[in-house]
């Protein structure tokens, strides 16, 4: 998201000059593969834990991925912007939702998976 409006911008003070558009673009490429590198470090660890520990114990409620998602979430930009000021704002409550429809979609995934291997 940060790329993609980084990259409208650019191309909205290009005003039509494509040497200017490129360099923009490709200015913006290593910024964002920080960010994209980042991101999957600070979520990707976390949800590795969280799947290794319900697969050693069985787990397939919803209720427990979705929270497990959203604590990520929390987790995450927490970790990410190192300030007690992200739970004053509303950034956290964006981070908590991703993460809690992130681990519903996994359950449901999950479900949906292990139902097609019973069927085989």
């Amino acid at each position: 998201m940060i790329s993609a409006v980084g990259q409208t911008i650019v191309m909205m003070t290009s005003h039509g000059d494509v040497a200017r558009l490129l360099y923009g673009i490709v200015v913006m490429l290593l910024p964002s593969a920080a960010i994209f590198v980042i991101t999957c470090l600070l979520t990707a660890i976390p949800t590795a834990i969280v799947v290794w520990f319900t697969e050693e114990f069985h787990i397939r409620a919803a209720g427990f991925f979705a929270c497990a998602g959203a604590a990520i979430g929390a987790l995450s930009i927490t970790v990410l912007l190192r300030s007690p000021a992200v739970w004053t704002s509303g950034l956290v409550c964006l981070f908590v939702v991703a993460g809690f429809v992130a681990g519903l979609t996994y359950w449901f995934v999950m479900c949906e998976l292990a139902a097609g291997e019973d069927s085989m």
